[in-house]
C-alpha cells in the first residue's frame, strides 16, 4: 500500500493505532460473538499491509501450468477427461452411477418436511435407468452452458437431513460454470437429466445445460487461452434481447472466457463492443448441439486479461471479494461452499484445486504438511505459527484459509455456518451463527463440541509453494 509522506512522529502515531487496532485480547469476545477480533480485520487492506512482500510473485505463469496440468495427473484430484475411452463399457458407466449416489447429508425430509420414504428413493433410482446402460456406448462430449447444479440422482427434489439442517441439501453435488467440458455417457428414464463425467466426477445435471459437440470442438474451446478470466465474485454479461442465450449469463470468479473474433467497435448482439469485451460462450441449439456466440462484458465488470499473478495481495484482495456470502453447500444459493470459496480464489490466479475439502487436503499437485494423531498439540500450533498467507488448513469436513497473523496468532478466511469457542467469561462452550464467508482466528475455535480445528487439523496445504 501505498502512503503519502508524512513525518516520523506521524508514522509512528500510525503504527501505534495500527498496533492496538491489530490486537484484540484472546480473552474478549466481539459485539459480533467472533472472539479475538475486531472490525479492521474485515479489510484485505488491513492484512495485505501485514503481509510480507505482498506483491513478490510466488509462481510464475510456467509454475502454475504445471501445478494446473498436475491437478489433472495421478492422485491430484481432477478428472482428465481427455483421458476417458472413445468406448464406453456398462460396468464403467454402471460404477460412476453408484459413485455419483453417495453422498454425506442423509436424506430424512422433503422441502414440505414430510419424511423421505425408501419408495420415493426407489423411484429417483428407477429414473437413474442403471438397468438400460448399454454393454458398450460411444463416449460423447458437451459444454455446459450456463451455472448448473450436479446432483447425485437425476431429479431437482430436495431433501434434507433435519428441518434445521435445511443449509445442506442431499442431492446437492457440486456445479457446472459455463464452458465445463463433461463426457456423456447416459440418460434419465425420463429423458430430462444427462449421466456426465466432469472434471469434479460423475453427477446427473439438467439435459437443457449441456451443448453436445465433437471432442475436437469441446476441447479446442476448453484449451483456449482466456481473453478474459472474471476475477469478481460473480459477473454478468450485457443485457440482449437478441441474443438470450447470453444475455445476463452469470459467470463466477475465475471462469476463463475466450476472446471473440470481433472487429474494435462491431456490433454485438445490438450493442456496440467499444465499450464491453467481445467474448465467445458456448450455446444449446433447438436440437441440443454445441454452437458458439459472441457476447459482451462491460470494461467495468470485475476480469483481467488473464489469469491474476500469484501474490499474497491477490490472494487476500480475491478472497474478501467473498465476504458476506451466504454458505451454499454445493454451490447452492448461487453462492459456494468452504472448498468452492478457496477453489475459486485460486482458479483466478491459474490453479486449479479438487472440488472438496479431503481432496484438497491430499491432491497430489499441491505441498503439504499432513498431520496424524501423532503429532502433539504444540506441533501443530508451531506449523501454523510458520504458515503463510494463502495456506489452506484442512480438517475432516471442512477447509480455511490462512490470511495472516497477529501477535502471532493465525486468522483464516472461512465459510463457515458457526463460531464454536469456549467464553472466556464462563468457560463454556459458545456457538456463534456465521453462515458466510467470515473472518476469525483459528486457534481459539473448535470444530466440534470437544476438538479445536488446530487438534483436528489433518493437512496444511502449502499451496504456493513450487
Amino acid at each position: 500500500m501505498i502512503r503519502p509522506k508524512v513525518g516520523v512522529r506521524a508514522l509512528l502515531m500510525l503504527a501505534l493505532m495500527e498496533t492496538a487496532c491489530a490486537a484484540p485480547s484472546v480473552r474478549t469476545v466481539s459485539d459480533s460473538g467472533v472472539p479475538a477480533f475486531s472490525e479492521d480485520m474485515l479489510s484485505s487492506e488491513f492484512w495485505i499491509r501485514r503481509a510480507p512482500s505482498p506483491d513478490a510473485v510466488l509462481l510464475d505463469a510456467g509454475q502454475v501450468a504445471a501445478k494446473r496440468l498436475r491437478a489433472f495427473g495421478p492422485g491430484g484430484g481432477l478428472v482428465d477427461l481427455k483421458g476417458i475411452p472413445a468406448t464406453l463399457t456398462r460396468a464403467q458407466v454402471a460404477g460412476w452411477v453408484r459413485d455419483a449416489q453417495q453422498t454425506p447429508i442423509q436424506a430424512v425430509i422433503d422441502e414440505q418436511g414430510q419424511p423421505v420414504t425408501e419408495a420415493m428413493m426407489d423411484a429417483l433410482r428407477q429414473n437413474a435407468a442403471a438397468g438400460h446402460i448399454p454393454e458398450t456406448s460411444a463416449a460423447r462430449h458437451g459444454l455446459s452452458v450456463r451455472r448448473t447444479h450436479l446432483r447425485s440422482l437425476p431429479s431437482g427434489q430436495r431433501f434434507f437431513a433435519s428441518e434445521d439442517l435445511r443449509d445442506y441439501e442431499s442431492l446437492q453435488a457440486g456445479v457446472l460454470f459455463p464452458g465445463e467440458p463433461v463426457v456423456i455417457a447416459h440418460q434419465s428414464a425420463d429423458q430430462q437429466w444427462l449421466f456426465v463425467m466432469t472434471t469434479q466426477g460423475p453427477a446427473w445435471v439438467q439435459r437443457g445445460d449441456i451443448a453436445e459437440g465433437t471432442a475436437d470442438a469441446v476441447f479446442d474451446y476448453v484449451e483456449k487461452t482466456p481473453g478474459r478470466v472474471v476475477t469478481g465474485d460473480q459477473v454478468r454479461t450485457v443485457f440482449t434481447p437478441e441474443a438470450p442465450e447470453v444475455s445476463e449469463l452469470a459467470l463466477d470468479m475465475g471462469t476463463p472466457l475466450p476472446r471473440a473474433g470481433v472487429a474494435p467497435g462491431e456490433p454485438v448482439n445490438g450493442a456496440s463492443s467499444y465499450a464491453s469485451w467481445p467474448v465467445l460462450l458456448p450455446v444449446r441449439k433447438q436440437d441440443g448441439s454445441l454452437a458458439f456466440r459472441s457476447a459482451l462484458v462491460r470494461r467495468t465488470a470485475d476480469t483481467a486479461p488473464g489469469y491474476l499473478p500469484m501474490t499474497r495481495a491477490n490472494i487476500l484482495r480475491q478472497a474478501f471479494k467473498f465476504l458476506g456470502e451466504r454458505y451454499g453447500w454445493g454451490h447452492q444459493f448461487n453462492a459456494r461452499d468452504c472448498s468452492g470459496l478457496t477453489g475459486e480464489v485460486y482458479r483466478s490466479l491459474g490453479l486449479f484445486l479438487p472440488p472438496n475439502s479431503g481432496l484438497q487436503g491430499k491432491s497430489a499437485a499441491l505441498n503439504h504438511r499432513l498431520f496424524t494423531a501423532r503429532d502433539s498439540h504444540e506441533e501443530r500450533v508451531r506449523a501454523l505459527a510458520r504458515a503463510q498467507v494463502g495456506d489452506l488448513v484442512v480438517v475432516p469436513g471442512h477447509v480455511l484459509m490462512i490470511i495472516g497473523h497477529v501477535n502471532g496468532e493465525p486468522y483464516v478466511i472461512q465459510d463457515v455456518p458457526y463460531a464454536v469457542f469456549k467464553d472466556p467469561a464462563t468457560q463454556q462452550l459458545r456457538k456463534t451463527k456465521l453462515n458466510q464467508v467470515s473472518v476469525t482466528p483459528l486457534l481459539p475455535l473448535y470444530a466440534d463440541d470437544t476438538t479445536l480445528y488446530v487438534d483436528a487439523m489433518t493437512s496444511l496445504v502449502h499451496v504456493t509453494r513450487p
